[in-house]
């Protein structure tokens, strides 16, 4: 099916919600910003979605995510609800296997499908799908998978295996909550920054894929999003003075990754709220990082409170003294501009297509 536009996407979720509490509001304005960047204009998972939140309330300060858990009734089910992330794991990849995936992998495609949410290229995902089918005679490989999702009608994107913005939201909630406190997401995530942290110790620094510049910075991206953000800071600090522009793109592609579940103060580090030791340079890079990190998350509503964010920690650094600051006054201006718009930092074609959708 075609997917809807702005227009029909709102029509279709306030009809399913006309009955619901009278909000009006920021919490009903809210939730259908998180339907139309999660569902990506699909009608399925529009429906589904806007059936769920027709009396959600959404947490201060949430993730779109957290919609995932909104209890949806089936007809026909009886009084039975289940969460509406199941019943559309269960809907959109379940109930539609791939025809030539072979039998002795069915059983296990959402887990493996799960794990390489976190994956961006193909390097990345036979890292993960090697240690995820480990000791199984039969063995799916990245390209295999890859070509199973295109056979389904899923999209790819160059920047993420998993090509599809709305699907990949549920597999990455789906893998935070396999494990108590996140435990099998940070496992994917270690897994993945110990093997470019070897690459890099060996001296490869050039990519297999085109997700990212170095394999320092995929590193990197791994490591911010379990529990590393102290020495990301710290490589970003130190590798910024005499190349702005190539250190602009490597933040970009680092911090391009899904926050993990529990408390987020992102948005109070990036506005300088959170103690952090260190000179000048530090503390207003790891405010620019965790502010470029709300914005390329793309689960989120950021609009002109991140843009005027943006604009002064950039133009900050600008006057600081060190090769090229005075470089960064442009940026600021660019990258404020599309935060205000709610478009991405860093486009790709999955994201391209979110921001279209606004």
């Amino acid at each position: 099916m075609p997917l809807l536009t702005g227009d029909q996407l709102g029509e279709e979720t306030a009809r399913r919600q006309q009955r619901a509490e009278p909000e009006g509001g920021m919490n009903r304005r809210r939730i259908d910003a998180a339907v139309a960047r999660l569902s990506g204009g699909r009608p399925h998972t529009v429906i589904r979605l806007a059936a769920a939140t027709a009396a959600f309330r959404m947490p201060a300060d949430a993730n779109d995510r957290d919609i995932l858990d909104a209890p949806l009734r089936l007809a026909g089910n009886g009084d039975q609800e289940r969460s509406v992330a199941d019943v559309l794991l269960q809907e959109l990849i379940l109930d539609q296997l791939p025809v030539r995936l072979p039998a002795e992998h069915r059983a296990e495609w959402l887990d493996l499908l799960t794990h390489l949410s976190v994956a961006h290229d193909e390097e990345c995902a036979d890292i993960l799908l090697r240690h995820h089918q480990a000791g199984r005679v039969h063995q799916l490989t990245a390209h295999d998978v890859a070509e199973l999702l295109t056979d389904t009608g899923w999209p790819g994107c160059e920047r993420h295996f998993i090509g599809d913005f709305g699907l990949r939201q549920l597999l990455v909630h789906r893998l935070y909550g396999l494990s108590p406190g996140g435990g099998a997401w940070h496992a994917d995530h270690h897994l993945l920054r110990d093997h470019y942290t070897a690459r890099a110790q060996a001296g490869e620094e050039a990519p297999n894929g085109g997700a990212f510049r170095s394999v320092t910075a995929h590193r990197m991206n791994h490591h911010l999003v379990s529990g590393g953000v102290d020495e990301v800071v710290g490589h970003l600090a130190a590798t910024l003075p005499g190349r702005p522009q190539e250190w602009c793109a490597e933040l970009l592609e680092i911090a391009q990754a899904p926050y993990p579940g529990g408390a987020d103060a992102r948005r109070e580090r990036a506005q300088g709220m959170v103690a952090v030791d260190g000179p000048a340079l530090r503390r207003t890079v790891d405010q620019l990082l965790h502010a470029v990190w709300l914005c390329e998350e793309r689960t989120r509503p950021t609009g002109s409170e991140m843009a005027d964010t943006l604009a002064t920690l950039l133009r900050l650094l600008s006057i600081m003294e060190f090769d090229g600051a005075r470089q960064l006054r442009r940026t600021a201006t660019e990258w404020s501009g599309l935060a205000a718009n709610e478009q991405p930092l860093l486009r790709c074609t999955c994201t391209g297509r979110l921001g279209r959708r606004r």
